[in-house]
């Protein structure tokens, strides 16, 4: 079992091999609660195994409050998180100036890969988004920058999600 909590952002150079959700759920969390500047996010479905849990969610919140990080997610589809609930949306409501969801762009929904990037050095990966398999790498920079150069181009195409809006009454 690995212990992510020996694992340092910008200084732990060795990929991790992640095969299930677990592994990918504590990857990702220990990534954003070492995050000081900025979490991108690409997703399919808001992956709630991942991204609907107490310490993720800490660590965003922890990222947007106290250190003013900037936390980008694209998502393909969100109706299902939507339908069911997903503490993510919730969230990113309540703090609409520090995170921001939009709908991957039409032109891009061919592509089936999902991964998070924490201040632009550390990553977790999958190269199938239906698949919990992957890796993750706390001191990637070159492929964190790869996966940031797509991540900006989709974000430059996508908007708003409307199905992410808060209605006031």
């Amino acid at each position: 079992m690995i212990d992510f909590r020996e694992i340092i952002l910008g200084q732990s150079f060795e990929p991790i091999e992640l095969n299930d959700s677990d592994t990918q759920r504590q990857a990702a969390t220990a990534l954003t609660i070492q995050a000081r500047r900025s979490v991108d996010i690409f997703t399919r479905d808001l992956d709630k195994k991942l991204y609907d849990n107490r310490d993720f969610l800490d660590g965003l919140q922890n990222l947007a409050v106290n250190n003013r990080g900037l936390i980008r997610i694209l998502v393909k589809d969100s109706d299902r998180a939507v339908k069911y609930g997903h503490r993510l949306i919730a969230l990113s409501q309540r703090l609409t100036s520090f995170i921001e969801i939009r709908k991957v762009a039409d032109d891009f929904k061919e592509y089936n890969e999902a991964f998070l990037v924490a201040d632009e050095i550390g990553y977790a990966h999958r190269k199938h988004a239906d698949r919990f398999e992957g890796i993750a790498c706390f001191n990637g920079a070159k492929e964190a920058v790869n996966l940031l150069i797509f991540f900006n181009e989709v974000w430059r195409h996508s908007a708003p999600d409307p199905n992410l809006r808060r209605i006031y009454l």
